[in-house]
């Protein structure tokens, strides 16, 4: 949420729908029968495996670098944080060898014990900036820019430019001021790496600079921020695990579908970057599950639809930088419940959601 947020999630390798079986189209029995599994009753844990591990060994490495503050990890459906929870989110997938391997073949490749640890220190960074606000002070607008910035998904990358650090594939530091601050940490944690002569004459190396003499100030106080609420657990996943990559091809096809033509509706219903205090992205999330069970039950869509519709208008609202006042909140939830319903009817009887 890697993806701000929930920041939009970590960028995800190509995905393609081939399933291995007995060249006859069918799968093991097993296979099939894990795949129609609803997610919630696999009583999936992160106790005893490798990930939890992968976690311990992060915990260790921000304790070395003097930082008491250790993120609460959870499973969920991706890589994230939510918005201004110091919370990491962490595939369910990567918990379970079985679903490890469903997920090589049917979501492109499995992310190596190498890539975990970068992830998670990338994560460990957004969750250092919430728990202590960096994101609204002086100093850390003046070095990584205004957080409220909206989010871009087409940003254009300058492969070249040595104003920010390289961690995860795809310049990813540039995509956006809070994902610029979580890649600066998680290269600053990593261990062995001797940040200030590989970033040597380079305007990244203030930002490690920052990160190094913030984390001297902050690293042995509590965090501002107490509360850690987990965005979607892997408890509160209706859906089986085919209905979760089938979940992904359906966000691609409500994106690539819808795009920006309900920006108007949304900046009528919110209001614009830096005139209220609240991210509008945070109340849409916030009320998903309660907005998904209501447009499913009284249009009849499916939740897969009505939440592809919902994750859709967030991050169209973040991308936007759209803001609410607190006090608004009763009657944008309202009126986005509206817009999903109108668009949920519309797709149930034409398949399609708007006409042009």
């Amino acid at each position: 949420m890697l993806t701000p947020p929930s920041h939009p999630g970590l960028p995800m390798r190509e995905k393609h729908p081939s399933q291995q079986g007995d060249g006859r189209g069918r799968l093991p029995p097993q296979r099939e029968q894990l795949l129609r599994a609803r997610i919630k009753d696999l009583s999936l844990r992160l106790a005893g495996t490798q990930l939890e591990r992968d976690i311990a060994t992060l915990h260790a490495e921000l304790e070395a670098k003097g930082i008491t503050f250790k993120p609460q990890c959870y499973l969920s459906d991706e890589w994230g944080c939510p918005s201004g929870v110091p919370v990491i989110g962490v595939p369910f997938y990567l918990a379970d060898a079985a679903l490890h391997s469903i997920e090589e073949e049917l979501g492109g490749g499995v992310e190596t014990e190498e890539e975990i640890l970068m992830y998670l220190r990338h994560e460990a960074g957004h969750a250092f900036n919430y728990a202590y606000r960096l994101y609204d002070t002086d100093a850390w607008r003046g070095l990584f820019g205004d957080y409220s910035r909206p989010y871009r998904d087409d940003y254009k990358a300058r492969p070249f430019s040595r104003r920010y650090v390289h961690h995860i594939s795809g310049w990813y530091a540039q995509k956006h001021p809070d994902e610029d601050f979580a890649e600066t940490f998680a290269v600053w944690l990593t261990p062995g790496l001797d940040w200030r002569k590989r970033y040597q004459g380079w305007g990244a190396l203030k930002k490690l600079q920052y990160v190094e003499d913030t984390v001297a100030r902050l690293g042995r106080t509590p965090p501002l921020v107490q509360l850690a609420e987990p965005d979607l657990t892997t408890e509160e996943m209706e859906g089986t695990v085919l209905d979760h990559y089938r979940q992904r091809e359906l966000d691609e096809k409500v994106d690539l579908e819808l795009r920006d033509a309900f920006d108007q509706a949304l900046e009528d219903i919110f209001y614009g970057p830096g005139e209220a205090p609240a991210r509008a992205e945070s109340l849409v999330r916030a009320e998903r599950q309660r907005l998904l069970s209501a447009v499913s039950s009284y249009t009849g869509v499916s939740r897969g639809v009505a939440r592809a519709l919902l994750d859709h208008l967030a991050e169209r609202a973040a991308a936007l930088g759209l803001t609410l006042h607190p006090d608004d909140s009763r009657e944008a939830v309202i009126r986005i419940a509206s817009l999903v319903t109108a668009l949920a009817m519309n797709h149930l009887y034409t398949d399609r959601f708007y006409e042009e």
